[in-house]
């Protein structure tokens, strides 16, 4: 009977070398005899064919973890299969080849072993090792909005983005500092070489001449506690907007108060600021201001954000129409319109 066993794995080994020829395009001839006079460890060998695929492959703390195995040169179903979470025995059965588990909080340390037992008698073991860590994504747009504006500054169509990486890596209950780890970002597609590397946690990113939604991932590992983690963000573009403002002559620009669709002329004149949203902040004087007061363009105010505009004089009532187009001569994707009709009695 041990004879059978023994020649039994002994195939099973050359099967397992076959593979390993075969997929480096080379096949060498193995025979029973030069096998029986080698010291073969067939466990070692089955334990590192023994596939393993874990999903998500970099589990976050408190995730959702699953774990199925495969095994090409025999049938893992007729296999009997044990697996131990942090040493206790927490699923048995004949092909049980599928686990799944709740990770742990940062930090904590998860082991889970496998052990094997083949229908032809061979057994082996394999031990994971997961620690999960977590990475959150923050991002800032190098755009427009006035001073004191309580909300987030929008990523426009080809803005410029800024993403930073703050990941959370404990070992042995102490956080490890961000500069001690690897950054790799990508955008699913392409690897930011130049932005990648030790220490580096920031990317800047050009937006998309197609005005698409950004994807920015970043890979995230500890090279000395062998501890990786990966996290992901899209961020949608918007269009820039234009929000009117009126200037009082005691308080100044009145932001907290926006200026929409119709409103009444109460002096003879007023001053409107025009606040371009979500354009790309510039120094270079990119954007241009087309005002247009009843269909007629105001040239010399093409580089203004303010237009003074006054009641007609030869009218007692009546209204006008403003328009405003702002356009980015350097970002063809970042232009905006707005309109206002000012009402006037006596």
């Amino acid at each position: 009977m041990e004879n059978v066993i023994i020649i039994k794995m002994l195939n099973r080994f050359i099967k397992i070398l076959t593979l390993t020829a075969i997929s480096m395009l080379v096949l060498p001839i193995v025979s029973l005899a030069q096998l029986n006079n080698q010291n073969v460890n067939v466990p070692y060998a089955l334990s590192n064919e023994l596939g393993v695929q874990i999903l998500p492959t970099y589990p976050r703390p408190n995730e959702d973890v699953s774990i199925k195995l495969t095994l090409y040169t025999d049938d893992l179903n007729s296999a009997n299969i044990s697996w131990y979470k942090d040493g206790k025995n927490v699923l048995s059965g004949k092909g049980k080849i599928n686990y799944s588990f709740k990770a742990g909080n940062v930090g904590t340390e998860n082991k889970i072993e496998i052990r094997i037992s083949l229908l032809d008698g061979a057994s082996f073991s394999k031990t994971i090792i997961l620690n999960p860590a977590s990475i959150d994504l923050v991002w800032e747009a190098n755009s427009y909005v006035p001073a004191f504006y309580q909300g987030k500054a929008l990523h426009p169509r080809q803005g410029i983005l800024k993403v930073v990486a703050m990941p959370e890596f404990i070992k042995n209950g102490k956080r490890i500092n961000p500069e001690n780890l690897v950054y790799q970002w990508s955008n699913g597609l392409t690897v930011y070489q130049s932005q990648s590397g030790y220490g580096k946690n920031v990317v800047t990113v050009d937006g998309s001449l197609l005005g698409k939604e950004e994807k920015i991932k970043v890979l995230v590992t500890d090279p000395i506690n062998n501890l990786v983690a990966q996290g992901s963000i899209n961020i949608t573009p918007v269009d820039p907007e234009i929000i009117f403002y009126q200037n009082d002559p005691y308080y100044g620009h009145i932001f907290d108060s926006a200026v929409i669709g119709n409103f009444s002329l109460k002096t003879d004149e007023v001053q409107i600021l025009a606040a371009p949203y979500y354009f790309t902040e510039d120094t270079n004087g990119s954007l241009t201001y087309d005002w247009q007061l009843n269909g007629t363009s105001i040239p010399n105010l093409s580089t203004s954000r303010t237009a003074i505009f006054r009641k007609p004089e030869d009218k007692k009532t009546g209204s006008s129409n403003i328009l405003l187009r702002v356009r980015n001569t350097n970002k063809v994707l970042q232009q905006a319109d707005g309109s206002l009709i000012m009402n006037f009695n006596n």
